[in-house]
């Protein structure tokens, strides 16, 4: 078995549940050193940052002992399949790579929902077309756009991966969201896991989908080690892939989120220490 290495462990301050300012504060204080940042609306939208602005934002990270591992792009009512929004979501996502290329950011990572027929498996061709525009421009950025998959199994995902043969384009792995939406995260993970660019260590207990009327039964989030997720298959895969990136803790459901990060850490370290 491969041996684990010491990841960095980091949070998305949009967990916290507080301005900008206080989230890097506090992410800080919790002796966190590697932070998400959500950009898709509020304060570090693309559209309320000047150049200026970008740089005063660089400088402040960087000095209060943080360093970016990503910047979030979740835009879930602009969906990818459908013509009425998809120009709007390639436009916006456009802007926070341009973002990500001026904070000197290597990751993008952005919930796309399904991108896959349900009965037939196939990739959406107006999200591929959609997919294929953002690979070219984040390859020209210098910027890796991590897609995040919940309701597509793994195998359908590398439906879409071969579909796409873009190398900017990769996978933001949040095994949770997978579960709660009744999809195995552990299903072709031995190709899957090659095209993780960022993942996302939460719990949840599991869903399922309804293939009559094709509707998701939703699982809700749990503290990490206390839900449906298999940690111990994650973390091997991920060892096995020798994945070298951060491990961002996710408490999106949380009503202390400080202090359940907290614990999350200390679980995902003794989960590690056993592998």
């Amino acid at each position: 078995m491969a041996q684990p290495r010491p990841h960095v462990i980091g949070i998305d301050i949009a967990d916290l549940r507080t301005d900008v300012k206080s989230a890097l504060r506090q992410a800080a204080a919790l002796d966190f050193r590697t932070i998400e940042i959500p950009t898709a609306h509020g304060e570090l939208a693309p559209q309320n940052l000047s150049p200026s602005a970008r740089r005063d934002v660089s400088r402040y990270i960087g000095g209060l002992g943080l360093s970016p591992a990503a910047l979030s792009a979740d835009m879930p009512t602009l969906r990818l399949t459908d013509p009425g929004t998809v120009e709007e979501r390639i436009d916006r996502t456009r802007h926070v790579l341009d973002l990500a290329r001026d904070l000197r950011v290597n990751v993008v990572s952005t919930g796309v929902g399904a991108l896959t027929d349900l009965q037939t498996g196939q990739p959406s061709d107006l999200a591929i077309s959609a997919l294929s525009r953002l690979g070219e421009y984040a390859d020209i950025r210098g910027v890796l756009l991590a897609l995040r998959p919940s309701y597509d199994t793994g195998a359908r995902w590398l439906a879409v991966l071969d579909a796409l043969r873009c190398p900017a384009i990769r996978v933001c792995w949040d095994p949770a969201g997978m579960v709660m939406t009744g999809a195995n995260p552990m299903l072709s993970i031995e190709r899957f896991i090659e095209q993780v660019a960022l993942f996302h260590a939460r719990d949840a207990t599991a869903g399922f989908v309804d293939r009559g009327r094709g509707e998701p039964g939703l699982g809700h989030e749990t503290p990490l080690g206390e839900g449906d997720v298999d940690l111990v298959g994650i973390l091997e895969a991920l060892a096995s892939a020798d994945y070298n990136g951060p491990y961002i803790l996710r408490r999106t459901e949380s009503t202390n989120p400080s202090q359940d990060l907290i614990a999350a850490r200390d679980t995902l370290k003794r989960y590690r220490s056993a592998q």
